[in-house]
């Protein structure tokens, strides 16, 4: 029998699916759930970027005519997207544990503050409706870069941080948006999602449990998505996320 915290794990993987059905931001539940199950920060955070790795692809197929519209920006931002995603893994692993343990609170409140921001910039984004250029600028190769390092070393918020690049760089068409950061985080997490594998770095017994979870909340979340306001799991998410925040930070002033 599944002991209290396997069932949590398995509870935090269908609401993670869920969540990042209806709003994203799926990262924020599992991390803080493998914590609860006993797992030490980076094993916790190597453990959920696997287990919630096998639902991106899928995201990627919804969206795979839209891609074609916007294939001159695949190239450049996918091979950043790798290679990013490949250096996080490594500073991830490489790192003293401690240097991340210091570093997840404020991560996690960074993460609460694009979460929460999601709503803001779709709607800024839809104010400024220009011509979308035909691929992307310098400038906007090398952001893409610095988001897909930071998704590789840790990850919960850079869907947020991909829509709003985009924006900026000019892409106006929500479908291609979304379809483009469905590929790029695809791409940033393969790598390091293989160089965690390869490293050892993963609970599977833990992960399988999360992945149990996650496959019927993506179902759900998928059929059920209109009928979930989006702001309502976004309020929720932002409260677990400054409380689990707060929490750490308490921890490590009364360490």
């Amino acid at each position: 029998m599944p002991t209290t915290a396997e069932w949590l794990v398995l509870l935090a993987g269908f609401f993670a699916a869920v969540m990042n059905s209806v709003a994203g931001g799926g990262t924020m539940l599992t991390f803080p759930a493998l914590l609860a199950a006993g797992l030490p920060p980076v094993l916790a955070n190597t453990t959920s970027t696997v287990a919630l790795y096998f639902g991106l692809p899928g995201s990627v197929w919804a969206f795979r005519h839209r891609l074609l519209e916007v294939k001159k920006w695949i190239v450049p931002l996918g091979i950043v997207s790798l290679l990013g995603g490949l250096l996080g893994a490594g500073l991830l692993l490489w790192l003293p544990e401690s240097v991340f343990e210091k570093a997840v609170p404020w991560l996690l409140l960074f993460a609460t503050l694009l979460f929460l921001l999601n709503g803001p910039i779709r709607r800024w984004l839809k104010k400024h409706d220009t011509e979308e250029p035909e691929r992307p600028k310098t400038w906007g190769i090398a952001f893409q870069t610095g988001v897909a390092i930071y998704g590789g070393y840790f990850g919960a918020g850079i869907g947020i941080m991909m829509l709003a690049g985009l924006g900026v760089l000019g892409l106006r068409d929500v479908n291609r948006m979304n379809g483009l950061k469905a590929l790029l985080g695809l791409l940033c997490n393969t790598a390091a999602v293989i160089w965690f594998i390869a490293a050892g770095a993963i609970d599977w017994r833990l992960a399988g449990f999360l992945l149990a979870g996650s496959i019927p909340g993506y179902f759900f979340g998928s059929h059920f998505a209109q009928r979930i306001p989006a702001a309502a799991v976004r309020a929720i998410v932002a409260v677990i996320g400054i409380a689990i925040a707060g929490h750490l930070f308490w921890k490590q002033l009364s360490a």
